[in-house]
């Protein structure tokens, strides 16, 4: 991912990354959770791509087996050679045997029911996987849920403090920095300020409205974006809506 742009949140997470591969047998899983449209699965397809590791995106009511064979599917993305036939525990014991020091991404594993977030568990202590767990505040509420607190205590010890929170980015000149100047130079903080406040900070809509100032200019043959560049781009993106 070349245009992916790094900011102090990504590197939080890179590193997090980097401490779970590195930590001791039975604690080698990271939890990264954030609201909707905070850049989570952009992180997590970089992260992939760094480490040479297997992302898998969950869907609601995503099956032990179903899950394993997106998992066995990555690996062999990443030149494993797994027939990815079979039942969920004959996936499971053919990816522990090919899953040691691989980093395995699960993103929206809020999507996962806990027996199968358990599973996810062995094949970090069994196989020697680094587990990543990427999710909504659902996530971290499912790991201390009344219900099933005592199921998953394991999962919450292995993961202790190697987390992460995406959140929006409250700074303007940060925001700026990280989208706007790249592709349009630098700006005036009004304008930056103004950038800020139409996306509340949140890194999908900032993508999203620097693509429609984008367009805008182009379209009008503006070269030099401006507050009302961005109101513009931001009430014709409100209108499409």
């Amino acid at each position: 991912m070349s245009d992916f742009i790094k900011t102090a949140q990504a590197e939080q997470a890179f590193e997090m990354c980097r401490t779970v591969l590195k930590a001791r047998p039975y604690s080698k899983i990271g939890q990264i959770t954030g609201d909707p449209g905070t850049g989570k699965s952009t992180l997590t397809n970089w992260l992939a791509d760094e480490f040479e590791g297997v992302r898998v995106e969950c869907w609601m009511d995503m099956g032990d087996k179903a899950l394993l064979e997106e998992i066995a599917m990555g690996l062999n993305a990443r030149g494993a050679s797994l027939d990815v036939s079979g039942t969920a525990p004959t996936l499971f014991r053919k990816i522990k045997g090919e899953c040691a020091g691989k980093l395995i991404i699960i993103d929206e594993a809020n999507q996962l029911k806990w027996a199968t977030l358990e599973k996810l568990r062995g094949l970090s202590d069994i196989g020697g996987a680094g587990l990543i767990l990427a999710g909504t505040d659902i996530l971290a509420k499912r790991l201390i849920e009344a219900r099933v607190r005592v199921y998953l205590a394991q999962l919450r010890q292995r993961i202790g403090a190697k987390k992460v929170l995406m959140k929006p980015i409250t700074d303007d000149a940060e925001l700026a920095a990280y989208v706007i100047a790249p592709r349009f130079g630098q700006v005036t903080k009004g304008t930056a300020k103004r950038f800020r406040i139409l996306t509340q900070g949140q890194w999908r809509s900032a993508l999203e409205l620097a693509d429609a100032c984008e367009r805008l200019m182009s379209n009008e043959g503006i070269t030099k974006i401006d507050e009302r560049v961005v109101e513009t781009a931001a009430a014709w993106m409100a209108g499409r809506s």
